[in-house]
């Protein structure tokens, strides 16, 4: 038997051949395998038999081809229907899949399959280094130059795809791409010998070649929250306002920020009704400090204490 050995005894066998619980493959020359049957699985299916039914990375392939033409992008890439099974097997609705080497991005692409089948809220965070494409491939020759742009690319195509076949499904397709990057913020570093000019650079404490919107994905962070959260801009008094998680917190980035930016704030709390409302300011972002002092008041008398600056 090659090192191999019966599970069962002859009778015990014969018995199963008997009650029709072995299977001998397709044509009945295949390896015996036991059947186990619905009625006998006390919880749901069971999934003894899963890498049996899974395609093969042929069929990653003619997946890709599918998504991205007969442009080459991967030579051997994980069929979504791998991922697919064993998502299907190993999470809830609602987990949280983590991917740390996104590749052709399969498993992003398996968890929005699943999610539009059983109308789940599963989340994928896939993590890519930005890999260079070889200059010889016809993924770079077609724009790709990182193997994270064909992941992002995958991403987008595969989403439409699912909703041009799901017209009715009203599910999130869509994603949010983070670089892994040093704080927005300027570190405050003691030196006796600055001089006035080199003191002044310290008065805007963020760093000159950051957007507003990546200061404020890092106060998300800071505080702790979902980076999926929805975002609306508010326009008050002409300033860009964020307003975060439908007033659970608002953030002004602006610069000359004046009184009334700030009741305007204070209606914002009045409108959404959140139950806790943060605010945050950047520092140097005040029109003067009469506008300081005065905005926490304000904002107090309408029952937003947590207010701090960057």
């Amino acid at each position: 038997m090659g090192g191999t050995s019966w599970r069962f005894n002859k009778e015990r066998i014969e018995q199963l051949i008997k009650n029709n619980e072995i299977y001998f493959g397709e044509d009945d020359n295949g390896r015996p395998k036991l059947k186990r049957f619905l009625c006998d699985v006390k919880e749901g299916i069971t999934w003894t038999t899963l890498w049996d039914f899974v395609p093969f990375n042929t069929a990653g392939s003619s997946e890709m081809t599918n998504i991205f033409g007969n442009l080459t992008t991967f030579e051997n890439p994980k069929p979504t229907g791998l991922i697919f099974e064993t998502l299907r097997a190993g999470s809830d609705k609602d987990s949280i899949i983590l991917d740390f080497f996104a590749g052709s991005a399969t498993t992003a692409h398996a968890v929005m399959q699943l999610n539009s089948n059983d109308q789940g809220t599963r989340k994928c965070i896939t993590v890519q280094l930005p890999e260079s494409c070889d200059e010889k491939t016809e993924a770079f020759k077609a724009g790709y130059k990182t193997i994270a742009e064909i992941s992002k690319e995958r991403i987008r195509r595969a989403a439409a795809k699912i909703k041009e076949k799901n017209p009715e499904y009203d599910g999130d397709l869509g994603f949010k791409v983070f670089k892994l990057d040093s704080t927005n913020i300027k570190p405050w570093e003691v030196d006796f010998d600055l001089t006035a000019e080199g003191l002044f650079d310290y008065v805007e404490n963020i760093k000159p070649d950051r957007r507003e919107e990546d200061v404020l994905y890092e106060i998300l962070l800071k505080y702790g929250l979902d980076l999926t959260l929805p975002i609306s801009e508010h326009a008050i008094a002409g300033q860009k306002v964020f307003n975060i998680g439908m007033g659970a917190l608002i953030i002004c980035l602006a610069d000359a920020i004046s009184l009334e930016v700030v009741e305007g704030m204070a209606k914002l709390k009045e409108e959404l009704n959140p139950e806790i409302m943060r605010v945050v300011f950047k520092d140097s972002g005040f029109k003067d400090d009469v506008v300081k002092t005065n905005a926490v008041q304000i904002l107090k008398q309408a029952g937003i204490v947590d207010v701090r600056s960057l």
